[in-house]
């Protein structure tokens, strides 16, 4: 493989592209609602395209196409089941994110319950997004761009890292959602030329079938899969779905930005459409690297390996421009959530003087820190067998359980703070032991009774884990006195069913039921079709 001076130069003028309209997306920013959340302004198009951006990462081209070259098309499952996870946010937490106008989901939970539990869940999101959001980034494209390009790991992890974040830390989510937009675009240019290209070389989809065992093309496992049991997907993954795009800042930060509620339901249906898509362009590329290349040493050499033997020249510098757009749009998400985060859940609440450009200053350090830990922890991650599986791992173990704090704090009144704590430090306490327990070998694992074959399944175990969790989160809250009335006024759903919170009427093509549906019945028939 040779890279040619067009391949570079698609790659630099790419590279100047998202910098200036980064460093331009900054230049007016006179207000901490201007940084942090854009304005208040965006419209459906650029939110849809920013969440894409920032859960769509290196790990995802990577990860997923390495465990489909492994598992098959069946991994695909956690791209099709975004799909429904995206439902609660556009029916349920929107509504009321919108109607409390929050800067943080932390900020929510002190809505809901108190300033401790604020403080708790944001200090979780903060740990998790530089161990299974950043870092797993950066070794991801680390990873590529060593394999491909045969630069030095360490070098891309620094360099990648620090440019993203020194145009987040410019021009605060307005940089980040403008720059996504493009990204979007080039990285699904990218995504499908590699996948047209691996089909011809199979000779098409007929080609690959005849290569590869027909259980690879099945999208639903059995119940006793150790990675992908069908109870597990359908249930487990999805509520560590519905907590990613309904409660995690990094993603729902966009949909705060919105101009109006109905754009940004819009936006999430749009995502949610964009999110059909990657069976075909990011799963079926680890099917065809099985079918071209069967004996690669390491799964995660998938994608990589099909870049270096497939791609010609110039389509070569796009698809390098597709991943990079990946990982920057993912990493400028993270840092500027975590920002917000940093300033309105800490910072504020010791200096609530603080003006306006000082807020500013404060998060724009907390970008540069945040990298540095980010690409310290990177290497760690080389020692995990697959990038997919250890990011969904630490989140069906940490953050189904908080899911169910969200979903129960807006279903049921009765919910209060003390419940909601036991839950939280009963989660801190088996999560890591859980995923400790796993990686030691079957006769050594501590809980002998979870060997059975329907339990053997992590996702599995997650969920038995997550009904401990809530346990503690129902029985401590009866035992205990019931929240104040006036923590219940906009935090739960019975203020969305008074009639006080009826959508604005719009014209029916930019109704979000609409489009919500298609996208919904649409998934569900392709799912059917390739059960």
């Amino acid at each position: 493989m040779h890279i040619t001076r067009w391949d570079w130069l698609i790659v630099v003028v790419y590279a100047l592209v998202v910098v200036t309209i980064g460093l331009r997306a900054g230049r007016k920013q006179s207000s901490s609602e201007e940084y942090f959340l854009a304005g208040r302004k965006l419209r459906w198009p650029f939110i849809g395209a920013s969440i894409y951006a920032a859960n769509i990462s290196t790990e995802h081209f990577v990860g997923l196409a390495g465990t489909a070259y492994v598992m098959g098309m069946a991994i695909g499952a956690y791209e099709w089941i975004a799909v429904f996870c995206l439902v609660p946010l556009i029916l349920i937490f929107l509504p009321l994110y919108i109607r409390t106008r929050i800067y943080t989901v932390p900020e929510f939970l002190e809505k809901r319950f108190d300033p401790n539990v604020r403080l708790l869940f944001s200090g979780f999101m903060l740990a998790m997004s530089i161990v299974a959001k950043i870092a797993i980034s950066l070794w991801a494209a680390a990873i590529v761009f060593s394999d491909v390009l045969g630069w030095d790991r360490l070098t891309v992890i620094w360099v990648v890292g620090l440019v993203t974040a020194l145009y987040t830390m410019k021009g605060g989510l307005g940089a980040v959602v403008y720059t996504d937009a493009i990204q979007t675009v080039v990285l699904l240019a990218a995504a499908i030329a590699l996948t047209a290209i691996g089909l011809d070389q199979v000779g098409g989809f007929s080609g690959l079938h005849a290569k590869l065992d027909p259980a690879m093309f099945s999208m639903v496992r059995p119940a006793t899969d150790p990675d992908l049991p069908w109870p597990g997907v359908f249930i487990g993954v999805f509520f560590v779905g519905a907590f990613y795009f309904s409660m995690d800042q990094v993603l729902v930060q966009r949909v705060f930005a919105a101009k109006t509620l109905n754009e940004g339901r819009l936006g999430a249906v749009f995502c949610a459409f964009l999110k059909t898509l990657n069976p075909l362009l990011i799963v079926l590329p680890g099917l065809i690297a099985k079918a071209l290349y069967p004996h690669l040493e390491n799964n995660d050499d998938a994608y990589p390996t099909l870049l270096k033997n497939l791609m010609p020249q110039g389509l070569l510098g796009l698809t390098i421009a597709g991943l990079t757009a990946a990982l920057m749009g993912h990493l400028s998400a993270t840092y500027n959530s975590i920002a917000t985060l940093v300033t309105r859940d800490f910072y504020l609440r010791f200096r609530p003087e603080a003006t306006q450009q000082r807020q500013i200053l404060v998060g724009r350090m907390a970008v540069l820190g945040v990298f540095v830990l980010g690409a310290v922890w990177a290497p760690i991650i080389g020692g995990y067998k697959s990038l997919f599986i250890y990011l969904q791992n630490i989140s069906a173990y940490l953050m189904m359980p908080f899911a169910f704090i969200f979903f129960f704090g807006v279903f049921w009144k009765r919910i209060n703070t003390q419940g909601v704590i036991a839950c939280m430090l009963v989660s801190f306490v088996l999560c890591p032991v859980m995923l400790y327990n796993n990686q030691l070998k079957p006769e050594e694992q501590w809980f002998q009774c979870l060997n059975t074959p329907l339990l053997i399944p992590w996702l599995h175990r997650a969920m038995i884990v997550t009904v401990i969790c809530v346990a503690f989160l129902v029985g401590v809250s009866l035992l205990t006195p019931r929240p104040a009335a006036a923590k219940l006024v906009d935090t739960t759903v019975h203020c969305l069913w008074d009639g006080s919170a009826a959508p604005a009427a719009v014209h029916w093509l930019k109704d979000y039921r609409l489009w919500l549906g298609i996208v919904c019945g649409g998934t569900a028939v392709l799912w059917f079709l390739m059960r």
